[in-house]
């Protein structure tokens, strides 16, 4: 994508920051970054975010096409996140940002 003027350029740095902001959303596309996670491994290295919040989180990731779910087992049922082509978009800028 081009950026041809400045309002342009401020519209890309506002959607970067909708997708990647609040406290969790950027670290659940940095997890997800090196390989797809089950939500309990996910839960777990977040440390302190609820089941609640987290769901709420990949729900909210995965209606803007960034990560999407995958049953692995219906009995008991496993849930696996992976990014999606249009997250896996972002991966550089994550890398940027953690170096």
């Amino acid at each position: 994508m081009e950026i041809k003027t400045k309002q342009q350029g401020i519209k890309v740095v506002a959607d970067v920051l909708d997708i990647v902001g609040g406290k969790w959303r950027g670290q659940i596309l940095a997890y997800l970054c090196d390989d797809p996670k089950r939500f309990n491994k996910l839960k777990t290295v977040l440390n302190r975010i609820t089941s609640s919040t987290l769901t709420k989180e990949v729900r909210y990731l995965e209606d803007i096409k960034m990560v999407e779910r995958k049953i692995i087992q219906d009995t008991p049922i496993i849930v696996e996140y992976r990014l999606t082509e249009h997250g896996m978009s972002i991966k550089d800028l994550i890398f940027h940002i953690v170096d």
